[in-house]
């Protein structure tokens, strides 16, 4: 692919969601990383805590005073620009800064809209951590209508080997053009996974053998539809495993300690869906940096 059109592939705005966390450090990071590489132009959005009232109690008042009250509880708003200044000051490049009120969610898709951005790039919040119901990342993963990273492990370099699951879907071959498109230098493995049934008992079968050939053959035909070089498509590895998709895929980054896993997500809803209930699990058993491709709808015909 020519140097335009790889330009032309990649995303032009991205936005850094961020609680201003230790952990947010690692996706500050990888996105002045990916800003840099793609020239791109880089956002940051931050939820700022709602700004402290003056207290309707009398003596309250007294007590602090009218005029010392913009000192003891400072504009939120004020403090957390020059927060953020001091947090993104050696980053080397220009920051556009948003500064929200409200649910962090909405407030980052909100921005994301605004400024049309095309990637969304999130650390691993404390909510997240702590196992709350549905956390920021849930609904920014299960709303956007633009692709998401997710960052969990320290940027030391470039993207340079992808593992990216697919279920034969048009979702999901979008999701393997544009992660060859955007990273013409990585390797990828392309996995598919499927749960057979009594795979236990049809462990290294003649049965299980030839369902493995079978669906490597289709990979195969699947990856040759993709609107990729045919130079690109022959670099990708095909790659076939029996067992849940989210093990499957699980076992794989354990076993092959790829950079970034990449998945496809429809229009509405990520792809497994079906088969592991939500996209809680694929995004909480998945070990390290997940990229969620936002498929487009193509028109019929």
């Amino acid at each position: 692919m020519s140097e335009q059109l790889l330009s032309e592939a990649r995303p032009r705005r991205l936005l850094l969601a961020t609680d201003l966390g230790s952990r947010g450090d690692r996706a500050l990071d990888r996105a002045v990383q990916l800003a840099r590489e793609w020239s791109a132009e880089l956002h940051l959005v931050h939820v700022a805590e709602p700004q402290q009232t003056l207290p309707g109690d009398v003596d309250q008042v007294s007590a602090i005073g009218e005029e010392n009250f913009s000192t003891v509880f400072p504009d939120p708003h004020a403090a957390t620009v020059r927060r953020i200044h001091r947090y993104v000051k050696h980053a080397g490049l220009p920051i556009r800064i948003h500064v929200e009120d409200g649910a962090p969610a909405g407030a980052i898709l909100a921005v994301a809209e605004r400024e049309a951005c095309d990637l969304v790039i999130l650390g691993e919040s404390r909510e997240v951590l702590l196992g709350l119901v549905e956390s920021t990342l849930d609904q920014v993963v299960r709303k956007a209508p633009v692709s998401v990273l997710v960052v969990r492990n320290r940027p030391h370099s470039a993207y340079r080997s992808l593992l990216i699951g697919t279920d034969f879907t048009d979702e999901a071959l979008q999701a393997v053009v544009m992660a060859a498109n955007i990273f013409p230098e990585a390797r990828i493995d392309l996995m598919h996974a499927y749960q057979m049934p009594y795979a236990g008992f049809l462990q290294n079968s003649p049965q299980t053998s030839a369902w493995i050939a079978d669906k490597l053959k289709q990979l195969r035909a699947h990856l040759d539809q993709a609107d990729l070089p045919r130079e690109r498509k022959e670099s990708i590895c095909p790659l076939v495993a029996v067992g849940p998709p989210a093990g499957v895929l699980r076992r794989h980054v354990e076993e092959r300690d790829p950079d970034l896993t990449v998945i496809g997500a429809h229009p509405r809803g990520m792809l497994f869906d079906a088969m592991v209930g939500n996209s809680r699990p694929i995004l909480g058993a998945i070990p390290g940096d997940i990229l969620i491709v936002r498929a487009s709808r193509r028109a019929a015909g």
